[in-house]
């Protein structure tokens, strides 16, 4: 039996600014094994324990989706030690992956039906994970309309707008 404190090492491929303010920064990760990446099987909503050795952990919700393959994102608010630490981590860096925790949305009683999402803020990571699942060509038939609503205190902190804004 596998230890499920153990953090899974991964390394940052890339790094995005996610807001004007530069507080919010997503963290493009690959798993140093492959099987690490396997097992780390998620679903759209769930978090998990970002882990840098001698600095601390914390819960992050996963920004990615479980189509996207090869990595996985987390976009991470500039709060406290272990987030400034990880704000001034560089690509190529290596920290550790817990999880995936949490539960997910309920995709099975979501489909045939019309999807609205509402969010805001930084908060909003898990809910792109969810609208890239619904979106995905594989899924997209698996529901009707999917409305997204969401805000922000001003139009340069609405996190994933050009990958987002579809009229």
């Amino acid at each position: 039996m596998e230890n499920p404190y153990m953090p899974y090492p991964v390394r940052i491929d890339d790094i995005e600014i996610a807001t004007e303010d530069k507080s919010l920064k997503t963290f493009k990760f690959v798993f140093l094994n492959k099987e690490d990446e396997e097992k780390f099987s998620y679903h759209a909503g769930q978090f998990a324990e970002l882990s840098i050795p001698g600095v601390g952990e914390i819960p992050i919700g996963i920004a990615s989706s479980p189509v996207e393959k090869g990595f996985v994102k987390f976009t991470v608010f500039r709060t406290g030690v272990v987030t400034s630490h990880l704000h001034n981590m560089k690509v190529g860096d290596i920290m550790g992956i817990r999880g995936p925790l949490g539960n997910w949305y309920p995709w099975d009683k979501l489909e045939n039906k019309n999807v609205v999402i509402i969010g805001g803020g930084f908060a909003f990571t898990t809910l792109r994970s969810s609208i890239i699942y619904m979106l995905d060509p594989a899924n997209r038939s698996r529901f009707k309309n999917i409305d997204v609503v969401y805000g922000a205190r001003s139009p340069g902190m609405l996190l994933y707008r050009e990958e987002l804004f579809v009229v």
